[in-house]
């Protein structure tokens, strides 16, 4: 981890679950990553409501973030974005 307490990770955009389920109107990236945040290749975004991108980015898209990493819904680590950047 870095000095300001975040990671940071980018890669091209495997899968966007645009629909959250539990309502709160974020989105979830997962990326081929050589950052490995969640697994070997892969780190998992969760972008919250208000920096999502608009357009929402997909598959092929490639997209990096920044922020701290914290466990998800399924217990896997993943980057909880303060900062999102992406390129079409």
């Amino acid at each position: 981890m870095s000095s300001s307490g975040c990671q940071v990770a980018s890669g091209r955009i495997l899968y966007v679950e645009r629909v959250d389920p539990d309502g709160d109107g974020d989105a979830h990236f997962v990326l081929a990553s050589r950052d490995s945040i969640t697994a070997p290749g892969i780190s998992v975004i969760d972008v919250r409501r208000d920096l999502r991108p608009t357009p929402l980015p997909g598959p092929g898209d490639r997209i990096s973030a920044a922020g701290p990493v914290f466990k998800g819904s399924y217990g896997q680590r993943q980057i909880e974005a303060v900062r999102v950047n992406v390129a079409r």
